[in-house]
């Protein structure tokens, strides 16, 4: 499959990080997505979704920092398989079991995650869930310590867009932590 995607880059130092990337990281994308699809073979459609997006933003990834990148690859595997996940039970009719995926995304544990208690996360996720994705990727890239230009460039925005968004999305969240604090 690397074949394929590598044939979609023109140059070459996008073929090797692109490659990089997915000899490093394929194992750990695929897991992550088992994790919240429990079906290897959707879960492999959804890894594939996503290389298909980092495709696209491939000339904007940055791969010196191992601990942003592997946070962003989480994000994005997260993401698109929460999408395809709904996607595909949209297809058959069922309601998807919400309460299992969320248990399924409490398994990560960086340190950035652990400094907040479960009971956080588990609201802090519903939350960013709720969220629109333009909204929750935008945040979620300022928190990983994207610069307002680099978000610009990886969402195919303006800057003024972005900072936008981002204020959006603080708002969103502090009005959903307030109306449950309530």
């Amino acid at each position: 499959m690397l074949v394929f995607y590598l044939a979609a880059l023109d140059s070459d130092d996008d073929k090797n990080k692109f490659e990089y990337i997915y000899r490093k990281y394929y194992r750990f994308m695929l897991h992550t997505a088992a994790g919240i699809i429990k079906n290897p073979t959707l879960a492999e459609d959804a890894v594939h979704e996503t290389f298909v997006q980092l495709l696209r933003g491939i000339d904007t990834l940055r791969i010196d920092n191992e601990r942003a990148l592997k946070s962003y690859l989480y994000m994005v595997t997260r993401e698109r398989s929460i999408d395809f996940l709904r996607k595909w039970e949209r297809r058959r009719g069922a309601q998807p079991d919400y309460e299992s995926l969320a248990a399924a995304l409490d398994n990560y544990a960086e340190p950035e995650e652990v400094a907040l208690t479960n009971l956080q996360l588990d609201k802090a996720i519903a939350l960013l869930d709720e969220m629109p994705l333009i909204y929750r990727q935008t945040l979620v890239l300022r928190v990983k310590g994207y610069s307002i230009r680099e978000i610009a460039k990886i969402t195919d925005s303006s800057e003024s867009n972005v900072k936008t968004r981002i204020h959006r999305a603080r708002a969103m969240l502090l009005k959903s932590f307030e109306e449950q604090a309530e």
